[in-house]
């Protein structure tokens, strides 16, 4: 990169820990280095016209102080609204509630270093940071005819998981990924003990044209991402593509299922001979899901029980990540 790389910060102040201070902090950081913008926003719409700005002005790098739904917005405008026309290298700063994406590709550090390294980034020294590239994925809602952009699709106990965490444990101030890890590990307990609080989605699920999967499952995820809450990586298929997409899906009452979550836990196959349809782990192209219950894209809630919604999951080219 040249001296002309135009530089943005841009802020959500509602984002979860920019909301406990997190904001002022930075806006007191940033007053420093007059050679970055600052831009805040906190609507959808608010972001994407911060974006379309940024996109006029030929912007290279942004720092992005939100959380994962902040960066849901500026994927969606970056990958579906441009179509990749418009691909800055990003900056991930850990600014939400619980910000899993940061755990993958976020920069770690002290804010004023951060701002120096990726001053001197910009001005040719590529030692300061590192560029990380990774897949985005696409979920397009049939019905609505919508699309989004994020890292993270997933079903079943995910989802439930979710919900409590939101109403039982950030209601005590467990932010970050200290809550999230323990609803993980509840509903796991859950899931090789009594099998009482995890609520399985009932789906049907098509890979790439040619796998059709009908039930109940306890487990449905598909990401770009290489790492999720806590390292784990529940991920064993073979990579078959360019475009990184991993897919996995976990029937409702597995065979030998403490076993098996060893496995699977530390990215391994389930070594699991009957039934093995109950666990299935691919790098599709395109998944279309038809599921009966509620679901989640990086963190955001949508669908409900016993509604019918048809989605469709696939990859939407790639971004850059700088990280220390």
């Amino acid at each position: 990169m040249g001296r002309d790389s135009k530089i943005v910060a841009l802020s959500n102040p509602y984002s979860g820990k920019n909301k406990r201070g997190g904001f002022a902090d930075f806006e007191r950081a940033i007053a420093n280095y007059s050679s970055i913008d600052h831009i805040a926003a906190s609507r959808p719409d608010e972001i994407v016209a911060a974006l379309q700005n940024f996109a006029q002005q030929k912007v290279q790098i942004i720092i992005l102080n939100g959380g994962d739904g902040t960066l849901q917005t500026v994927l969606t405008y970056l990958k579906h609204t441009q179509d990749g026309a418009f691909n800055p290298q990003l900056l991930l700063l850990r600014a939400g509630t619980t910000s899993m994406v940061f755990g993958d590709v976020g920069c770690k550090g002290n804010l004023d270093k951060i701002f120096q390294r990726v001053i001197q980034f910009a001005d040719g020294d590529s030692q300061k940071l590192r560029s990380i590239q990774r897949s985005v994925l696409r979920m397009h809602l049939v019905k609505a005819d919508t699309t989004l952009c994020g890292m993270f699709f997933g079903a079943g106990a995910i989802y439930s998981g979710i919900l409590f965490c939101r109403q039982k444990l950030h209601t005590k101030g467990m932010r970050g990924e200290i809550g999230p890890s323990i609803a993980m590990l509840w509903f796991l307990l859950d899931w090789v003990t009594i099998n009482k609080y995890a609520v399985p989605a009932k789906a049907k699920i098509e890979i790439d044209s040619n796998s059709l999967v009908v039930g109940d499952f306890n487990i449905i995820t598909a990401t770009t991402m290489q790492r999720l809450l806590m390292g784990v990586y529940p991920y064993w298929g073979e990579e078959g593509n360019s475009d990184y997409l991993a897919f996995t899906s976990i029937k409702s009452n597995p065979p030998k299922v403490f076993n098996a979550l060893i496995n699977i836990l530390r990215g391994r196959a389930p070594k699991v001979e009957s039934k093995p349809e109950h666990y299935l782990s691919y790098c599709p192209q395109r998944v279309v899901i038809d599921i009966e219950n509620g679901f989640t894209l990086d963190g955001e809630l949508f669908g409900e029980h016993g509604v019918n919604t048809k989605i469709i999951l696939d990859t939407a080219g790639t971004v850059s990540f700088l990280v220390a």
